[in-house]
């Protein structure tokens, strides 16, 4: 469900509760009509969101970089929202991260959200194969989560709207 059906629903709901007389409350709950989400629905998300930790190699990460924007490509990305590949800021300008951090290799954290756990496991899920040994550029092996959102926030700033420029 998008957030914009989310919201709409959210105002259509509003406006049922604020329109409909009080006496009504005291025999039953509103029944929602057609188009409109229970309250237990809109607690809920199919929205997931992969978490993937990457442990590069000194020296190595212009080549982790290029893979990554590159060769690992996602070519179906019709349940995909957004994904973000993000370097470690230093602990030293931020001293509030408590992160534990080994500086024998640099971090980089990508998060990817999608649609739903389904669509993850259709575009990428099936692609991964756990036995094959780590990438040239990797110091030690990836760690992947898929993550169930139970609760959210949405602020009134956009994701970024394109891809990278070195993305393809």
């Amino acid at each position: 469900m998008s957030l914009r059906t989310i919201r709409l629903s959210l105002a259509a709901m509003a406006l049922s509760v604020a329109l409909t007389p009080a006496a009504s409350f005291a025999q039953e709950a509103p029944v929602p009509q057609a188009g409109q989400s229970t309250a237990a629905e809109q607690e809920q998300t199919s929205t997931r969101i992969v978490l993937v930790e990457w442990r590069i190699k000194k020296g190595r990460e212009a080549e982790f970089l290029e893979y990554w924007s590159k060769r690992a490509t996602i070519a179906d990305r019709s349940g995909l929202v957004g994904e973000f590949l993000s370097r470690v800021d230093d602990q030293k300008q931020f001293p509030w991260m408590v992160w534990n951090l080994d500086r024998r290799w640099t971090t980089y954290v990508n998060v990817g959200f999608w649609r739903s756990g389904a669509d993850f496991q259709e575009q990428i899920g099936r692609f991964i194969d756990n036995s094959k040994p780590p990438q040239a550029f990797e110091a030690q092996r990836r760690r992947r989560v898929l993550v169930a959102p139970e609760r959210w926030r949405v602020g009134a700033s956009p994701l970024l709207l394109s891809d990278h420029p070195s993305v393809r």
